[in-house]
């Protein structure tokens, strides 16, 4: 059997991989690089690959949380993953505590106090478990990149219309993290 005949076999197995998980190819690089070229597969960069059945924003995010389990999706992808905004991403925001490091072009690391290390859950992505801020947390996320725009404005809207609001949880994060994000959601219930 062919080397571009087995990496397509793994990788319809395992969806995702790092070239390290090509192990068995002889040329594994050369070999990866010619599939991606030839559109055989999906290059996401920085030596990850993907199954050309799966988009790659979603690759993107399963690689970082399958070779980086200890970052938090964060930041506008948090947004999308939650589906409170439809940008486009390219390159998956996650925040690590200040004493760790990261570095991957795949990714943009912000690295965070731990005390702002708070609302993460681990939800299920496509298979694969990934951590993540919550949806209350997310607004935060929103609110500091863009406090009085578009962005963060039109996330509040798709939170209260999709789901319960939970007043409590936005409130406790407001004080730890400085946001005003209660305040957007009582106009925003209010305006109804």
């Amino acid at each position: 059997m062919k080397d571009s005949d087995n990496a397509l076999q793994i990788l319809e197995k395992i969806k995702v991989g790092k070239t390290s998980d090509f192990e068995g190819l002889r040329q594994r690089r050369l070999t990866l690089s010619r599939l991606a070229a030839s559109g055989e597969i999906i290059a996401l960069g920085a030596g990850y690959y993907a199954h050309p059945s799966i988009d790659p924003f979603i690759a993107s995010i399963i690689a970082v949380a399958r070779y980086y389990p200890e970052a938090i999706i964060s930041k506008a992808t948090t947004l999308v993953v939650h589906k409170l905004s439809d940008e486009r991403i390219d390159r998956i925001d996650v925040d690590i505590s200040r004493v760790t490091s990261i570095r991957n072009r795949l990714i943009r690391t912000h690295r965070t106090a731990d005390t702002y290390l708070i609302g993460v859950e681990e939800i299920t992505y496509h298979g694969q478990k990934i951590r993540i801020y919550d949806p209350e947390r997310t607004l935060c996320e929103g609110y500091r990149m863009d406090p009085e725009g578009g962005l963060f404005l039109k996330a509040v809207k798709r939170y209260s219309s999709s789901r319960p609001v939970n007043f409590e949880k936005i409130a406790a994060y407001d004080e730890k993290l400085s946001t005003h994000v209660l305040r957007a959601i009582r106009q925003e219930t209010a305006d109804g």
